[in-house]
């Protein structure tokens, strides 16, 4: 979405719990927002929803060189792609059973999977049958994934794009070759990129150049981005 002030938004939505996500951007639009529960933010509201299933490459090892090459091949022979059912699951459904004890669990574990049982334990006052039952269905209600960044996530700069297709299996296979953490997700009728780029210029070209190929090949019906200039995470 627009607002007035960002930063001033910024500030303000930190402390509000039910939100788990909040970034100041520049581009499409200026602010960007995640939340566990409906909201009526200020503003011009740009694009809203419930959010699909993240899907988060797994980096090869190679350096962005490597991975420019890769994908113009892959581009040279786009036109014999077959079409695939995109891997973007929609739930626009709560998650059922779920009582106060598993929401516990889960704050307790988020971002620290590796936490130990004994401490989590201690901090959810709970019993052990349940967090090990938590534990073997964590598949059915969430995502576990590691992101990774050669270089360390402050040797790139984080960029998110809007794309309007119905192929979402091919761009994640095209931009799964970069060697850092890619996510995907679908926001209503918009496929999102989060890309972590490197700062120089042909890093961040290659990007405008496959979504200007696909879209002269009428793959991809029109795109958007913005920088994400900082952003906040609830731990």
């Amino acid at each position: 979405m627009n607002v007035d002030d960002p930063h001033v938004l910024y500030n303000n939505l930190k402390e509000d719990k039910k939100i788990s996500y909040i970034s100041i951007e520049s581009g499409f639009a200026n602010f960007f927002i995640i939340s566990q529960h409906p909201i009526t933010p200020e503003g011009d509201v740009r694009l809203k929803g419930f959010r699909s299933d993240y899907y988060v490459s797994i980096p090869p090892d190679q350096s962005f060189e490597t991975a420019i090459s890769k994908i113009q091949k892959k581009l040279e022979n786009v036109d014999r792609v077959e079409d695939s059912p995109s891997p973007l699951i929609q739930r626009d459904y709560p998650f059922e059973p779920w009582d106060e004890k598993d929401e516990a669990i889960f704050q307790s574990i988020c971002n620290d999977v590796r936490k130990p049982f004994s401490h989590v334990l201690r901090e959810t006052d709970t019993y052990s049958d349940k967090v090990f039952k938590w534990f073997k269905r964590r598949n059915e209600f969430g995502q576990i994934f590691s992101m990774f960044f050669p270089e360390g996530d402050s040797s790139y700069v984080l960029m998110r794009y809007l794309v309007e297709t119905k192929m979402d299996s091919l761009l994640i296979d095209i931009f799964s070759e970069f060697p850092t953490s890619t996510t995907f997700c679908r926001l209503s009728d918009k496929l999102v990129i989060a890309l972590y780029l490197p700062f120089s210029v042909e890093g961040r070209k290659i990007v405008r150049e496959i979504l200007s190929f696909l879209k002269r090949r009428e793959l991809v019906d029109g795109y958007t981005n913005s920088f994400v200039e900082y952003y906040y995470r609830r731990d």
